[in-house]
């Protein structure tokens, strides 16, 4: 009997110590942004304010949705940042790269002729029979400092389709429509400054 304990104890030892490792967690960033042209300078100076966000999006991991109702996040798939940083510093580099503004900061300073605001309101990948695709919801604004009032205040939207199924390919699409939006702002924004 003891020598039966014995090795059903051994046994149960064994099988715990040769469970396979946890798989390992991955860090993704959006791609560099190319194909920004050079605007003129029509500012001094401009403030992209840290993107407001809740819940779900205010974490690091890759959220994706099988019925646009339901989110869930990667276990082992996460951002570099969060998606509010990433998207701020997007938008603040993709305005510096456009030279519409003699500086470009990624604080709210005081003295700044335009504060810019943003709002994630979707960031996921859709996962639905048949298609995959990234779904992009921003709520941009922009003050100015010498009105009271937003000069623009307005709900952008870019849905991006997939070529396959993999995790860097939804990367990719991530940016492509972050970057669809922003390009689409800059023209709203430059429309609003020379007014």
């Amino acid at each position: 009997m003891r020598c039966s304990i014995l090795l059903y104890c051994f046994l149960i030892l064994m099988a715990c110590s040769s469970q396979a490792p946890l798989p390992t967690d991955h860090y993704y960033r959006l791609p560099g942004l190319s194909d920004v042209n050079p605007d003129e300078q029509r500012v001094g100076s401009i403030s992209v304010i840290t993107f407001q966000t809740e819940g779900l999006y205010q974490e690091r991991a890759i959220l994706y949705t099988e019925d646009e109702i339901e989110l869930k996040q990667y276990h082992y798939h996460h951002w570099t940042d969060s998606p509010s940083r990433l998207l701020q510093e997007r938008l603040a580099e993709r305005l510096r790269l456009s030279n519409i503004s003699k500086l470009v900061l990624n604080t709210f300073e005081g003295n700044s002729e335009f504060i810019i605001k943003g709002q994630i309101k979707a960031f996921e990948r859709l996962q639905q029979k048949g298609s995959e695709s990234v779904y992009v919801k921003l709520l941009l604004q922009v003050n100015s400092n010498f009105k009271h009032a937003p000069i623009l205040h307005k709900e952008y939207v870019q849905t991006v389709a997939l070529p396959s199924n993999n995790i860097a390919n939804a990367i990719k699409a991530f940016a492509e429509a972050v970057d669809l939006i922003f390009n689409d702002f800059y023209v709203d924004l430059v429309e609003i400054i020379k007014d």
